[in-house]
């Protein structure tokens, strides 16, 4: 929404083609407790933010790849801890989310160093 981007064919879709593009990675707030994940902060921060950030030199390719690199970062973490909890080798990512590149290319190195299948 802050960036004004299409929903045509889906909003995950368009962050994830405009991420491609980025090339600086900006702070943002990464809140994980134990399998727990917060992504208010993340979203709060980007709205006060985005402004200044674009006004720094960031461009929305560059906030599209930071949103994307710290949440996957998130949900890989929680996902490796789910994987070391219930002593599981099997990780399955489902819907719309599960179709980005990048998401499944940090599942898969994750998976690889715990010699656990992707799936």
């Amino acid at each position: 929404r802050v960036l004004n981007l299409s929903n045509d064919p889906s909003p995950g879709y368009n962050i994830e083609q405009m991420a491609k593009k980025g090339k600086k990675l900006t702070h943002l707030p990464y809140c994980v407790k134990g399998m727990d994940v917060s992504f208010s902060g993340l979203l709060s921060h980007i709205e006060q933010k985005c402004d200044s950030l674009l006004k720094e030199g960031y461009a929305p390719e560059d906030l599209c790849y930071s949103l994307q690199e710290t949440v996957f970062a998130m949900l890989v973490e929680t996902t490796e801890r789910a994987l070391a909890h219930c002593n599981s080798q099997e990780v399955l990512i489902v819907g719309g989310v599960g179709c980005n590149e990048r998401l499944q290319e940090m599942m898969d190195i994750m998976c690889k160093e715990r010699d656990a299948k992707l799936f």
